[in-house]
């Protein structure tokens, strides 16, 4: 009964991505992934509450996959997680943004949620550890807000760039965003533009295309 639930959560997993790479996220909604998958609404929400814990998912999903692919390829990176955040980052940046249907799932749920409700566990565990590997005091107050600010100022950045406001490359983009929260945390900015580039060497020797976000 177990596996049977299991499968069948998977079936309705990977029904609701083949909505969202098609449909994206707006036009997606819990009963059409119960009509493609044959199954009940409530069957839907057994396993997926709402909408968002499919979203939360597959971005967890994408994520474990790049770091399993960098551990595989570039386990040293990992001595370091601002540089191994940024290398994640320019992997995950460049699948989304430059795949124009992962691009609409991605900017419709920025649009329609804060990505911080979806991603703060996930970011907060990175975020301490940049804490530890540079022996940082910061309170647990402080570290909210700088999360939170670090969270907005990424949402207002891809609004804008989203909107056509701003042209740079996905690249240029990381290595200004992932720079933000080690400079809130008064971080030497040699030192933090230093990693952004060997970030950036090391991304550039990857060759991830079997990686995929949704398809």
């Amino acid at each position: 009964m177990y596996i049977k639930g299991q499968n069948k959560k998977e079936e309705i997993y990977l029904n609701a991505k083949q909505l969202l790479y098609e449909l994206g996220y707006t036009n997606t909604t819990i009963k059409l992934i119960a009509e493609v998958s044959d199954s009940p609404v409530s069957l839907v929400h057994y396993y997926f509450k709402k909408k968002d814990e499919i979203i939360r998912a597959v971005y967890y999903d994408f994520l474990n996959n790049i770091h399993f692919f960098l551990h595989i390829k570039n386990p040293h990176i990992f001595k370091n997680y601002i540089l191994s955040h940024a290398v994640t980052s320019r992997i995950f940046y460049d699948i989304i943004l430059n795949n124009e249907r992962n691009r609409r799932v991605y900017h419709e749920v920025l649009l329609n949620k804060s990505n911080y409700s979806i991603m703060n566990k996930y970011t907060s565990k990175i975020y301490k550890n940049y804490i530890k590997d540079n022996d940082l005091i910061i309170s647990d107050e402080l570290f909210e807000m700088y999360s939170v600010m670090d969270f907005g100022a990424r949402r207002e950045f891809f609004i804008n760039y989203f909107e056509g406001n701003i042209d740079i490359s996905v690249q240029e983009i990381v290595s200004a965003l992932n720079g933000l929260l080690p400079r809130l945390y008064k971080l030497n900015q040699h030192f933090v533009d230093s990693l952004m580039m060997d970030s950036l060497s090391i991304y550039n020797s990857l060759d991830y295309s079997e990686i995929k976000f949704l398809l």
